[in-house]
């Protein structure tokens, strides 16, 4: 579990935010410019607050009062960002071996990692070979490959069309993870698809928290106005 209460103050916002972030996958909803990734960059280390506390797996990451900030290769945790950090001029398979690099235990191997999450047969292909929901399969692999105690997600489906998001989705859930996961996105249906917890932000405050029930509302004025529109989804409402 991840606790996380923190304070950041900006020219046009301020942000105060307070978390429970449990295992499985939790996402924050809100537009661009609410602090759905300056969340994330406090959690990740990425980001000193003016005051707050962070608190990992029963470790404290932060604690502002205390003097405590440990840097971010010593949290542990997985990052992956809306555009993949793979390097151009390594294969999968190479780029899976620059994250073992970086990795105490060195009992991981990339072969082992390639056969367990699916990517068999793109071990020696370069990221430009790879279509986008590849790509970004390839980067959670990399970002999970040090064992991470959690991993947190920043706009990872924005820059892809609808059918690769779908792709990279079912193989998020197919991982099973067993970790707490922060996926920052302004996407409803990828929440739908998803999330376990949602938390949505307005204005640099967490402004509701729950299950998926809390996308109801949204669904519901999508619904009316495809149907205004006289595009009735009432049938596949009835097959969800």
């Amino acid at each position: 579990m991840i606790e996380v209460s923190f304070s950041k103050r900006y020219t046009n916002l301020d942000i105060e935010v307070s978390l429970r972030l449990e295992r499985g996958f939790n996402f924050i909803l809100g537009p661009s410019g609410c602090g759905k990734t300056t969340t994330v960059r406090v959690i990740a280390g990425l980001l000193k607050p003016d005051e707050g506390f962070v608190k990992c797996c029963e470790e404290v990451f932060l604690d502002t009062d205390k003097g405590i900030f440990l840097p971010p290769q010593r949290r542990r945790v997985g990052v992956v960002f809306q555009d993949h950090t793979l390097m151009p001029h390594l294969t999968v398979k190479d780029n899976i071996n620059f994250a073992l690099g970086k990795v105490r235990n060195k009992s991981l191997d990339a072969g082992e990692l390639i056969s367990r999450f699916g990517l068999s047969g793109l071990e020696d292909k370069h990221p430009h070979q790879l279509s986008g929901g590849q790509r970004q399969r390839v980067a959670v692999v990399m970002a999970l490959a040090f064992n991470p105690r959690a991993l947190l997600m920043d706009e990872p489906f924005s820059s892809l069309d609808f059918e690769r998001k779908i792709e990279i989705i079912e193989f998020l859930k197919d991982l099973e993870l067993d970790i707490p996961v922060v996926v920052v996105s302004h996407d409803l249906i990828e929440a739908l698809l998803l999330a376990d917890k949602v938390f949505l932000m307005e204005s640099g405050r967490v402004v509701k928290s729950g299950g998926r029930e809390l996308l109801s509302d949204a669904l519901n004025k999508i619904y009316k106005i495809t149907n205004d529109l006289g595009v009735p989804l009432s049938s596949s409402r009835g097959n969800r």
